[in-house]
Parts: structure tokens; C-alpha cells; sequence
């Protein structure tokens, strides 16, 4: 009985010690979380780059429709009527190209 008594400090700080351990690495702010958390952010700062750039190619686009003195870019406005109405003129031939091919 005395043995147990002499070594209860240290198997009571060793389970004391054993639980800290499991907490620091598989708790709420534990080293594994913080590796998953480290990963969604870079996720999410790739995904905030690409909506950025969209919006970026959007913006652009609207610039070039209407710049502030209220002139439309003439050009720009056939080109956009062409792909989204499908319009041309009756002696036009159009050829139409795959542009996530690249052609």
C-alpha cells in the first residue's frame, strides 16, 4: 500500500500530463485543427483570387459599355450584340470558334 501511495503524485501528473498532450494535439485549438483550418483558408483565399478576377473581367466589361461621359463603346456594344444575339448581317459569313479551346 505504501508504493501506491509513494507513486500516486506521479502516475496522477503523468495522466495529468497524457491529457494535455491529447488536447494540445487533437483539441478545438489543438496543432491538428490548426493544420485543417490553415488548409480551408488557403481554399478559401483561392477561391476569393478567382471571384475577384471575375468580378474584375465584369467591371471591365461594364467600363467599356458606358464609360462616365456617357459615350458607348461602339465597338465593343457590336461585339457583345454579335455573341449574345446572335446577330450579323445578311452578307456576313460567321465562323464560330470554341474560345475554352482556344481557336
Amino acid at each position: 500500500m505504501t508504493a501506491l501511495k509513494r507513486f500516486s503524485l506521479t502516475i496522477g501528473l503523468l495522466v495529468f500530463i497524457a491529457y494535455l498532450a491529447y488536447h494540445a494535439l487533437h483539441g478545438e485549438q489543438g496543432v491538428i485543427n490548426h493544420a485543417r483550418i490553415k488548409a480551408d483558408i488557403a481554399s478559401a483565399e483561392a477561391v476569393l483570387a478567382e471571384t475577384r478576377a471575375q468580378r474584375m473581367a465584369m467591371e471591365d466589361r461594364v467600363a467599356r459599355l458606358d464609360d462616365r461621359t456617357g459615350a458607348v463603346d461602339v465597338d465593343y456594344l457590336e461585339e457583345r450584340a454579335r455573341a449574345v444575339l446572335r446577330f450579323a448581317h445578311p452578307n456576313e459569313i460567321v465562323v464560330m470558334t470554341d474560345p475554352q479551346r482556344g481557336f
